[in-house]
């Protein structure tokens, strides 16, 4: 018999992890007006998520997911295309720094990385949508700078706490559990 590259255990923590994403999006707002300030959230959550279930996909199947349960919620400023690339693309660049910087969630670098790039994806989904929906490039440009300084930022500070939010994880024991699970 075949075995399966996820267990159905490690499927229903990347569906809990999914969807806490989207219920950050809809219960934690903050009030900073800021471009990209629930990176703070989501990065987080996809870097604990993808630590947890320590397999190549799992933060990539974490993106697909929430972007399917937003997309269905109505979740997103432009429409559900744009919004079930833009969670999936987070996903699958967060796998991409984690699979090229060795898969350790566990070091602050790393996880500062993986928040870092991973939502900027997310930005890039939204200027390519700009672009392709003929927005003015040169007024869109003005206000880049400030827009891709806060997706790096916020996406810096959530992989940051999902560093910490390991660490805490780590000393509580929550991996030795897991490790009897298996």
């Amino acid at each position: 018999m075949k075995q399966r590259y996820f267990s159905t255990f490690q499927l229903i923590l990347l569906a809990l992890f999914s969807a806490l994403v989207v219920v950050a999006k809809i219960a934690l707002r903050t009030p900073l007006q800021l471009s990209g300030h629930s990176g703070i959230f989501w990065m987080a959550i996809v870097v604990v998520g993808a630590k947890v279930v320590p397999k190549p996909g799992a933060a990539s199947v974490i993106g697909v997911t929430s972007g399917i349960l937003a997309s269905f919620l109505g979740l997103g400023d432009f429409g559900v295309l744009n919004t079930f690339l833009s969670y999936s693309l987070l996903g699958v660049a967060s796998d991409m720094v984690l699979w090229l910087l060795g898969g350790n969630a566990e070091n602050v670098v790393v996880a500062v990385l993986v928040g870092m790039f991973g939502h900027l994806s997310k930005f890039l989904v939204k200027w390519v949508f700009g672009i392709l929906s003929g927005a003015p490039i040169g007024f869109v440009a003005l206000g880049l700078l400030r827009a891709i300084i806060g997706y790096i930022v916020f996406g810096a500070i959530g992989g940051f706490l999902g560093w910490l939010t390991l660490k805490a994880l780590r000393r509580a024991g929550f991996f030795a559990y897991l490790a009897e699970k298996r």
